[in-house]
């Protein structure tokens, strides 16, 4: 298994230092979409470096598009998902002075060599500066035509079915299950919990909002929170559920000292290509603090995952709320 399975963040810092030399940067520098690794690697070798991503965790203040250009040059870490990454492109094209340069990295297991037809569609020619540790560097010019400048070119309408309902639905690239109800999410609308009308609810790891949506249908007069690490997740949430209070942040920390009725999620089970439970373990580990006596933790998880023992340790009552052959729905009330 390659570096960029197990520690990718890492890895992309890596390949970046080791081919400073081939990159031959210079001028105002803008780093996206990696973490505060690579953005140190730059940095000790005395770049002017502004460091850009949508997502908390990648760096302590993220936000939706880039801005501060014009910049020369663009070192944009590969999207996890292919209109992400088209997206990206565009997002970082749109700050580079004319004639600035667009350099895209990534792992071999991550798809790198895919993304390079991407890029080549956008700005013509693709030139690869360096092949190291099962990744690669490569670059082409800023495009001359025309470039989607903004998120709201990126803004996507569809039709859903939530809570028994068929409604208009916002999204953007990047967001987990953007094009349809994903199947796990479908089973937790089937097995929603009954609770007091005017019940604080929380969704973690909204994503578009699915979960709080259907939570908002059942009871209007809940007070719902929404929790993801992506701002441009928070902003589709936000136009999904009406009046519901987005929260930025990678764990229930981000709360503060919020109690609830009820925490709802899918959680986020990967990292780039590989598996990462962090953020599963992470929402069992901190939900006893963060509910109500008696409040419940509710989430769907793939069959496989073995979840007893762990909630059995830290929840007073554990069952599973409902099942299909490829997911569970588990749900636990605190003591």
């Amino acid at each position: 298994m390659s570096r960029w399975r197990q520690d990718p963040d890492g890895a992309a810092a890596e390949i970046l230092r080791r081919s400073l030399d081939a990159l031959a940067l210079s001028g105002r520098v803008l780093l996206a979409n990696a973490g505060e690794a690579a953005a140190q690697v730059l940095r000790a070798d005395g770049l002017d470096v502004t460091h850009w991503s949508r997502r908390a965790g990648d760096i302590a203040a993220p936000t939706p598009w880039p801005s501060g250009g014009p910049y020369a040059c663009a070192l944009l870490r590969l999207a996890k998902s292919k209109d992400e990454q088209e997206m990206a492109l565009h997002a970082v094209a749109s700050v580079l002075e004319p004639g600035g340069r667009v350099l895209l990295f990534g792992g071999n297991d991550e798809g790198i060599r895919s993304a390079i037809n991407t890029l080549e569609a956008m700005s013509g020619p693709v030139e690869t500066l360096a092949t190291r540790g099962h990744g690669r560097i490569v670059q082409a010019a800023r495009p001359a035509g025309s470039l989607k400048t903004s998120l709201a070119a990126w803004r996507r309408e569809m039709a859903i079915d939530i809570a028994g309902r068929k409604r208009t639905w916002v999204t953007y690239p990047g967001l987990f299950s953007s094009s349809t109800l994903d199947e796990g999410t479908a089973l937790m609308l089937s097995a929603l919990p009954d609770l007091r009308r005017v019940a604080r609810v929380l969704d973690y790891g909204c994503g578009s909002g699915p979960i709080a949506a259907a939570m908002r249908e059942r009871l209007p007069e809940a007070q719902i929170d929404m929790l993801d690490a992506d701002t441009v997740a928070l902003l589709a949430a936000q136009e999904n559920v009406a009046g519901a209070r987005a929260v930025l942040g990678t764990s229930l920390t981000a709360t503060g000292s919020q109690r609830y009725d009820a925490i709802l999620s899918n959680p986020p089970l990967h990292a780039g290509v590989g598996e990462d439970h962090s953020a599963l373990e992470r929402l069992i580990a901190q939900a006893p603090k963060h509910l109500k006596a008696g409040g419940m933790l509710q989430m769907v998880v793939q069959r496989r995952l073995a979840l007893a023992e762990p909630l059995k340790a830290l929840f007073s009552e554990v069952t599973v709320a409902a099942e299909n052959g490829r997911f569970r729905v588990w749900r636990a009330l605190s003591r």
